[in-house]
């Protein structure tokens, strides 16, 4: 099942599918919702539901009070849609951004170097070439029930499928420990992106 999202002041309306969130189904339709921590914790994504049902979903009580809930308000990285929506989001024009929707994309790791003591360099080839902008980054999904972690990309962005991410090891980290000590050349791996705003801007040079 799906529902329809109508986004302010843009006027924007795009689809919502059951269970998916307010900020992921605006992401994968090219549309830039402020966001940071991703896990209902910094409030940074809150938004206002002027029409419609929302399941708040795992909101911290500290990042959306009650009486924020009861007003109407909610974080748009844990709320899903139980109804078509009308929202009203604080969205800043920026004229550097391509707003490239984030797709999934499925890869196959070709090689894995140790560029230094504590970070390893991972090239993945992607069964279709992923645009994006110097700066931004991929959620790299993990085995075994690791979930996924968010790492840069630190190729250039080109047309050949591959990207390169550089993939600092965390002390007592399950997922960087994984990528250090077990991930292999030739492993299936699947990655979602573009993310992320800070990017080169070219309109400050």
């Amino acid at each position: 099942m799906s529902y329809e999202l109508t986004i302010e002041p843009l006027g924007q309306t795009i689809e919502i599918e059951e269970g998916q969130t307010i900020l992921d189904a605006a992401l994968r339709a090219g549309i830039y919702l402020p966001h940071a921590c991703c896990h209902g914790l910094c409030a940074t994504c809150k938004v206002q539901v002027s029409d419609g049902e929302v399941e708040h979903g795992e909101a911290s009580s500290f990042a959306l009070m009650d009486f924020e809930r009861d007003e109407g308000k909610c974080l748009a990285c844990c709320a899903t849609a139980q109804s078509d929506l009308v929202i009203e989001a604080e969205i800043e024009e920026d004229p550097d951004a391509e707003n490239l929707p984030v797709r999934d994309f499925d890869g196959t790791v070709t090689r894995i170097e140790s560029l230094t003591p504590t970070i390893k360099g991972v090239w993945i080839k992607l069964d279709e070439p992923m645009r994006f902008q110097a700066g931004q980054y991929v959620n790299l999904e993990l085995p075994g029930g690791l979930g996924s972690r968010a790492f840069s990309i630190a190729s250039a962005p080109s047309s050949d499928g591959e990207v390169e991410l550089n993939i600092r090891i965390v002390p007592g980290g399950q997922g960087t420990t994984y990528v250090h000590e077990r991930m292999q050349a030739g492993e299936k791996v699947r990655i979602s992106g573009p993310y992320g705003r800070f990017f080169v801007k070219k309109s400050a040079r």
